[in-house]
């Protein structure tokens, strides 16, 4: 099977996972999921994991409750991907139907189907409140092994014949975006696509003589460096602000209107996550579009 290489000029999804858990969210994680799969001409799975440890609480009735319900909506939802009500969508798929931790069941699951793609959304709330995602879509793109789309509390919706015409790919010069701008690059020229690479400068400390056009050219050069042949017949812009990081690129994004943001994220370093990682998680939080987050160290299947 076809897998996706984060280093070449070739996309490659044939395989995506869409967690659900019949929020709102995850309606609209569904839908841009099964777009992507549209796109790519990809097979799509739908995963539903029943949390065992909350419903156990419960009592044994409880759990049996929670099964029956899931069973129920999984049928539904079946059904209305069979009739292609709300989704307009004839992508095939599978709907799959798990029980225990949330976030470990999806991760195994897409080690287990080889996917390269994995779409969950989030409510933006967790257990230390609104600065952080929720905290299953937070454990699944800080610890995936393919790269996660993650649909935020901001999206309120798609069209209906979405398009990746416009992709930001915030770039701060660093090893751990070069794969991301190169996915992005693949991404833009499977989907005809115009591509900003953008870098945030931090502001010059006090006391400090910096020539702001000197430092914007050298900058340019050194994106275009790492954009290298990807870049080849593509529509690219560079561009270069100077401000707060997460604040800046999502002001970016608001004059750019784009229909997908790709970030290049570090590996998971354990508990200090959440406070190594404030960019991805504000952008997530923050984007009225999809992001689409790849790790440094993804590998291929």
């Amino acid at each position: 099977m076809a897998t996706v290489s984060i280093a070449s000029t070739r996309i490659g999804i044939d395989r995506v996972l869409i967690a659900t858990d019949f929020s709102h969210q995850s309606e609209l994680a569904l839908q841009y999921g099964l777009d992507f799969a549209r796109l790519f001409g990809a097979q799509a799975e739908i995963a539903y994991v029943l949390p065992t440890d909350e419903y156990s609480l419960a009592g044994a009735d409880g759990l049996l409750e929670g099964r029956d319900a899931a069973r129920r909506d999984l049928l539904a939802l079946k059904s209305n991907l069979r009739r292609g009500a709300a989704y307009n969508d004839d992508t095939e798929c599978q709907v799959t139907m798990l029980e225990g931790p949330v976030a470990n069941c999806l991760l195994e699951l897409a080690r287990e189907r080889r996917v390269d793609l994995i779409i969950v959304g989030t409510h933006g709330r967790g257990g230390l409140g609104k600065v952080f995602l929720g905290s299953v879509a937070e454990k699944v793109f800080r610890h995936s092994p393919v790269p996660v789309l993650t649909v935020g509390p901001n999206i309120r919706g798609r069209s209906k014949h979405p398009e990746l015409r416009n992709i930001l790919a915030p770039c701060d010069l660093a090893a751990r975006s070069h794969r991301a701008v190169h996915y992005s690059c693949s991404l833009a020229a499977s989907q005809h696509s115009r591509l900003t690479v953008l870098h945030v400068a931090e502001p010059a400390g006090e006391g400090m003589k910096i020539d702001p056009e000197h430092l914007e050219i050298g900058i340019r050069e050194r994106l275009a460096e790492i954009v290298g042949d990807a870049g080849h017949n593509l529509d690219v812009n560079y561009r270069v602000e100077v401000g707060s990081t997460a604040a800046t690129i999502l002001n970016v994004a608001a004059s750019l209107n784009p229909d997908l943001i790709v970030l290049g994220v570090r590996p998971s370093s354990g508990v200090l996550d959440r406070f190594m990682w404030p960019v991805a998680y504000e952008l997530v939080r923050g984007a009225t579009c999809p992001v689409l987050t790849i790790r440094q160290t993804q590998f291929v299947h």
